[in-house]
């Protein structure tokens, strides 16, 4: 009989490892933290940063009747977003940006769609700005009040470095304890320029109620950590 050792070494070959999960293990696969947390059958999940839809079909794999909102503000992408999109349920798409303030930005489209950003590229980015396009932005406190929704159980950004500004104009529904969990991502090296440190993010996470779960593997480039996943969870969040 092969070992479970061997058999773990084999897959490693392949780039693959083979975990044990136990109820209590956290930050290797995002998803499945978040199934272990939410303890609803139909959340509620707000995709900020949709672009093609990635994040629908991961979450609809774990929640099969949640509710999406997904936000991509590049027009184009958004195109594809809805495609891809049109024959999930209780998916709503938005072609608008999330922010800090109800405003209208350039948008930088990059020549790969998912590096798209409000910030320019900074010294280690890579793609090439392929338009500069007017979108409009407003924030999750504003869609929240005008879509008449309680509460966020997931609140998913994938911004590209505008992930403060996105907190920011959620400040509201952060103190009013309507957003459970905040998964986004965090970027190490100089992809974009001004964008927030992850103690920054962290900082205005804990400062507003929020306590980090987990801190996925990170993304390395050129030797040094790139970027990675975190997930983090409101402490009156049941």
């Amino acid at each position: 009989m092969i070992s479970k050792r061997k058999i773990r070494e084999f897959a490693r070959n392949f780039g693959i490892d083979i975990i044990k999960y136990n109820s209590d293990t956290r930050g290797i696969d995002s998803y499945h933290d978040i199934f272990q947390i939410i303890n609803c059958e139909k959340p509620m999940v707000f995709d900020i940063g949709a672009n093609t839809g990635q994040t629908i079909y991961n979450f609809k794999k774990i929640f099969k009747n949640c509710t999406i909102n997904s936000f991509e503000p590049s027009p184009s992408t958004f195109e594809i977003l809805k495609k891809n999109s049109s024959t999930i349920e209780n998916v709503q798409i938005w072609n608008s940006g999330i922010g800090s303030s109800i405003s209208t930005l350039m948008l930088n489209e990059n020549s790969g769609s998912d590096m798209s950003s409000f910030l320019e590229l900074g010294n280690e980015g890579w793609g090439e700005i392929k338009n500069k396009t007017e979108v409009a932005v407003t924030t999750i406190d504003q869609f929240c009040q005008e879509q008449n929704i309680e509460i966020i159980d997931v609140l998913k950004i994938d911004t590209q470095g505008y992930e403060l500004e996105v907190f920011k104009g959620a400040v509201n529904s952060m103190l009013e304890n309507k957003i459970g969990l905040l998964y986004f991502e965090v970027t190490f090296i100089d992809m974009y320029k001004g964008l927030p440190s992850f103690s920054t993010l962290y900082d205005f996470a804990t400062n507003h109620g929020f306590e980090l779960i987990a801190i996925y593997p990170i993304k390395y480039k050129n030797n040094k950590a790139g970027w990675t996943d975190v997930l983090f969870k409101h402490k009156n969040y049941k």
